[in-house]
């Protein structure tokens, strides 16, 4: 049964999401809604062995798949589609799906009619292809898919600080022999399958702290903070990562202990001593220490991903190398690492900030991006008002108002070439019932397939019909900013949204654990003034508390395109404030904007 499917709210919400077409024909240059043909795109920018999917960029800036007949493709996938119901695919261990499998399928007998059912609820919803942890029986099936290696989950490891996500020893033997038997095993069937879009190499690397899994801010080291580069310091005399750490440290600093101790502001006299300092748990002050940890990380990125490159291309050159998943948008010097060795750079998102979020990593690769996981069922979708809720909105409406304007902005990027739903079967719940799974333990569609039938419909017609990218240039009249501050209150930088119509703004303000007014907005061409006053709520994040309180926030900004740059002053709690803001904007994506939210 499909929950849902009648549910009025529901179909409103469709309803004014499919009207998005016919609202940007006021704001952009209309165009057909034929996909691009393959002379549209600049053979320079074409990546990958013909016959097989590429990618490539059109020449008016949009990035696409193009499949091995050489139309173009926007990936709609669906992640972990295996008989276990749950991510890790061929490791993982079977779940309550999995009896629900055996028993309606005698999957025991045969794998076709299960195999059979999935695809057929796939295409029905509007999905195009399967995503990672999607097991070997669904490869080939006339349906694009792709495959994960995950040669992290290969050993031997570095020590762990928690026993728990150690990063592997790439500069062990040992490990490149292991990465490279597990390329040959997972990569040598499929070089010539022509349903393969491409390979992802692992998922949600942390490569700032080795521990870090799923969360990547790049390093900050801060008071007993175990970098990378303190952890492989303090193993065991011997080992190859161990020597290596050393050699580079001593490198940059004239093979000299006295000239680390100096620049490190600490007394190091020998390679035991960071094991001490480790035990202690004693930070280390000097900011060359932190120069130090940082180009050790950019080290270990750039040898991970040329190795895997090379392991995967030694026994399949035919396909694209979708890169890491990367669970946040990582530093730049670990985009740096992987420019050389990767065609698509992958990203996992569950935040309604997904063009916000990713466009500066585009922005600084210029390579194009699939997101590998996304789901709206989080708080940030659901406990965040919209900004113009003029009557509180349930979870679930906030939830699908939030979440297909995420996916439909998302259309719109030129650089996002897909997107993947997270996940095939229920999961743990969030809340309030809430799953990420399309189906449930009884295999029946969820509560999530209605919206995401709807919208998989129309994402290549927005993306088409958008190609010149006109609407970045919509007025600011009516539509939705979201602004990103250097900070608001102390060591606190969440972003915050609000809405405009008809040149004047909608007086909410809302952010995570945060709401306010708009007490001022002016513009002269693309010179912009606002004054907002936010109301902060007492937070615990990352270990640490932030006070609750009173903003007060002047901001001047200047426009490039759907960009907004400049600057903030303001105070908190009686503390001054300035720094640098950033902000988008969008364009209504339908007519019924006071109502809907975007």
């Amino acid at each position: 049964m499909i929950r849902c499917s009648n549910n009025l709210s529901i179909q409103i919400i469709f309803v004014r999401a499919i009207l998005f077409v016919f609202l940007f024909a006021l704001h952009c240059k209309f165009t057909t809604a034929q996909l691009p043909v393959y002379a549209e795109f600049d053979q320079s920018t074409l990546k990958g062995t013909p016959g097989y999917f590429r990618i490539a960029r059109t020449y008016k800036g949009q990035w696409w798949f193009l499949d091995p007949e050489n139309k173009p493709f926007y990936y709609k996938g669906v992640c972990a589609i295996n008989r276990a119901g749950t991510p890790g695919g061929r490791r993982a261990d079977p779940g309550p799906y999995a009896a629900t499998v055996d028993k309606k399928y005698n999957y025991q007998a045969g794998v076709d009619s299960f195999i059979s059912a999935c695809i057929g609820k796939i295409k029905e919803l509007n999905f195009n292809a399967l995503g990672a942890w999607t097991t070997e029986e669904f490869f080939n099936t006339n349906v694009p898919f792709t495959e994960i290696i995950e040669f992290f989950k290969e050993g031997p490891f570095l020590p762990s600080v928690n026993g728990k996500n150690p990063l592997p020893d790439i500069f062990h033997p040992a490990w490149l022999i292991a990465a490279d038997r597990k390329a040959r095993v997972l990569c040598s069937p499929l070089r010539y399958s022509k349903w393969l879009v491409g390979y992802f190499t692992d998922n949600e690397i942390g490569f700032g702290k080795a521990d870090d899994f799923g969360f990547d801010p790049g390093f900050n080291a801060g008071q007993f903070d175990f970098s990378l580069l303190r952890i492989v310091l303090g193993m065991n005399t011997g080992e190859p990562a161990f020597e290596l750490a050393w050699n580079f440290v001593l490198n940059r600093h004239n093979n000299s202990f006295a000239e680390l101790s100096e620049a490190w502001q600490i007394s190091v006299s020998s390679k035991e001593d960071v094991k001490t300092l480790n035990t202690l748990k004693i930070p280390i002050p000097g900011n060359s220490y932190r120069e130090d940890a940082q180009a050790f990380v950019e080290l270990y990125a750039k040898n991970y991903f040329e190795i895997a490159n090379q392991s995967i291309r030694r026994y399949d050159p035919n396909h694209l190398i979708l890169g890491c998943r990367f669970g946040a948008p990582p530093p730049a010097y670990v985009l740096d690492a992987l420019l050389p060795y990767t065609d698509v750079i992958s990203v996992n998102n569950y935040q309604p900030i997904l063009y916000e979020r990713y466009d500066t990593v585009y922005q600084y690769t210029g390579l194009p991006l699939l997101i590998g996981e996304f789901s709206w069922n989080t708080d940030l979708y659901k406990k965040v008002p919209l900004p113009n809720e003029t009557a509180p909105l349930s979870m679930k409406d906030r939830m699908f108002e939030r979440g297909q304007a995420t996916l439909l902005r998302t259309a719109l990027h030129p650089g996002i070439i897909g997107y993947t739903w997270y996940r095939w079967v229920q999961g743990t719940s969030t809340g309030n019932n809430y799953y990420d799974g399309i189906v449930n333990y009884g295999d029946s569609l969820e509560m999530h397939a209605t919206m995401l039938k709807k919208i998989n419909s129309i994402l290549e017609t927005v993306r088409a019909e958008n190609a010149d990218s006109q609407w970045k240039d919509a007025p600011a009249t009516t539509g939705e900013f979201t602004l990103f501050f250097e900070y608001l209150r102390p060591d606190w930088t969440h972003y915050i949204r609000f809405s405009i119509q008809n040149n004047k703004p909608d007086p909410m303000v809302y952010g995570w654990q945060m709401s306010g007014k708009v007490l001022a907005y002016s513009q002269i061409k693309n010179h912009y003034f606002i004054k907002l006053n936010i109301d902060f709520k007492e937070l615990t994040a990352r270990n640490q508390t932030f006070e609750s309180g009173k903003g007060i926030y002047e901001l001047d900004l200047f426009r490039n395109g759907e960009k907004f740059y400049g600057r903030f002053k303001g105070n908190f709690n009686g503390e001054m404030m300035e720094g640098k803001v950033k902000a988008f904007f969008f364009p209504p994506v339908n007519p019924n904007f006071k109502q809907n939210g975007l």
